[in-house]
């Protein structure tokens, strides 16, 4: 006769469970996090390159959207290119060519100067003045709303401007500048008002006056190294005048 009772399960060997329940040793987890930080190491500076690389054909994309507005103001003011204020300083103030918007003149008038002319008339979105690699003290998201709300503060946007006319020391200086000079005109460059201004750090974009733009490289920061560390000695006529001469250089430099 059969006696029906509760049968236990089986229990594995304990050599077996010990086995099934083994993890990674303390070396392997070493050698695992070793190799993670050298990929790590080598993967992290190419992403970097490449989101700059980004940056930087966003940044000539917006120096083509400010070209086309320049190209229609000239075309509505006698071939004219915005008017500069800061250029009739004596000696001009070559570095505030980075400025939309000038504090409010004693006897009145207009506060907006240079490419703030083209805003909200010839610019859709104040943002194409800016660039994406800024890392100074005037990035976009900083300065969109003062574009609106009829601040007289003073304005600075991310790129360098001709002006309406020759400053830089050439046979032209002192001419008005006119878009049919082409690509022998560089109209807008990266900020070179100070080297917080500086967008980018080894090399700059340029617009020309036939709307094409290049990437000019600087990889031993030459450019950079010129600039004032603090945008507010620009009022120097000495820190004007070697602007006036890097804006020089660069714009004579080899279009690639």
């Amino acid at each position: 006769m059969k006696v029906l009772g509760f049968q236990y399960p089986s229990l594995p060997a304990a050599g077996a469970a010990g086995r099934r329940l083994s993890g990674y040793t303390l070396v392997e987890v070493i050698v695992c996090l070793g190799v993670i930080a050298v990929l790590c190491g080598v993967l992290l500076p190419s992403l970097r390159a490449t989101r700059e690389q980004s940056r930087r054909l966003v940044c000539a994309s917006n120096m083509r959207n400010v070209g086309i507005a320049l190209s229609a103001y000239a075309q509505s003011n006698g071939d004219r290119l915005p008017y500069s204020r800061v250029l009739d300083n004596s000696p001009p103030d070559v570095g505030a060519l980075m400025l939309a918007r000038l504090a409010a003149p004693s006897s009145g008038g207009q506060a907006w100067d240079g490419l703030g002319r083209l805003a909200n008339a010839y610019l859709d979105s104040c943002e194409c003045l800016y660039c994406p690699s800024h890392h100074g003290m005037n990035p976009s998201d900083a300065c969109a709303s003062r574009y609106r709300d009829g601040s007289t503060d003073e304005l600075a946007t991310n790129f360098h401007y001709s002006g309406h006319k020759y400053h830089a020391n050439t046979p032209e200086r002192g001419e008005l500048v006119r878009l049919d000079h082409g690509s022998r005109l560089m109209l807008l460059t990266d900020g070179l008002r100070s080297q917080l201004d500086f967008n980018h750090g080894t090399g700059l974009n340029r617009l020309f006056g036939d709307l094409s733009t290049d990437w000019w490289s600087d990889e031993r920061n030459a450019v950079r190294n010129r600039l004032p560390q603090d945008p507010i000695t620009t009022v120097s006529s000495d820190v004007s005048q070697e602007i006036s001469s890097l804006w020089g250089d660069i714009s004579e430099g080899e279009k690639r």
